[in-house]
């Protein structure tokens, strides 16, 4: 069987690795090759300084100059991505304050919701809204049509549920939630940002 002498690079973008920890290839590309060879980069230390930056952003040229150092005779082919963030997460470093911060942070959260809540029923007037339509749909005056007002009050949290596709700790499908998407361009900006800085200061 022919010998298959090239080597397909990935790399994953960005990682997260224990602070004086050692660096794998494997954490930083995906590697595909012969079986000797994959299993022989895949547990490369690459020389990273895990003790001082907390980010590192390197470029996958200088990977594939480490590699063809130990493995001259092979054709490295990249795929992705041309960087990669490592980002160095001190364990032993905990905020003794954290669940106060996110006490009190949800706390503010809920008292800025309801305000909204009141506020927006407020302008619209909604309960004078609800004794309009109950007078419409039953021909009775009622000063607490509680027939409307029970269900649309359910409905409020049905509706918050539905929307932040949760229930509890249970997602109702798949679909990543508004707060996740969120989450997810805000980590990407900082990403790009921490990459153009790195750049800035090389």
């Amino acid at each position: 069987m022919e010998k298959n002498n090239q080597i397909f690079l990935r790399s994953k973008g960005k990682i997260m690795v224990p602070k004086n920890s050692a660096v794998l290839l494997k954490d930083m590309v995906e590697i595909s090759a012969d079986k000797e060879i994959k299993t022989k980069l895949e547990n490369m230390n690459y020389p990273v300084d895990t003790k001082n930056q907390q980010f590192h952003l390197i470029s996958i040229l200088v990977i594939v100059t480490f590699i063809k150092e130990e493995i001259p005779n092979y054709e490295i082919v990249v795929i992705g991505e041309t960087e990669i963030l490592i980002e160095l997460n001190d364990k032993t470093k905990e905020d003794p304050y954290k669940i106060l911060r996110v006490a009190l942070v949800s706390f503010l959260l809920f008292i800025g919701a309801v305000t909204a809540i009141i506020n927006f029923h407020s302008d619209v007037d909604m309960k004078e809204s609800h004794k309009v339509i109950y007078k419409v749909m039953t021909g009775e005056e009622s000063e607490r049509p509680l027939l409307l007002q029970i269900p649309y009050s359910l409905g409020i949290g049905v509706g918050m549920a539905v929307f932040f596709n949760h229930i509890f700790k249970k997602k109702i499908d798949d679909e990543p939630t508004p707060l996740e998407m969120e989450m997810y361009s805000y980590q990407q900006s900082v990403d790009e940002y921490i990459k153009n800085k790195t750049h800035e200061q090389q």
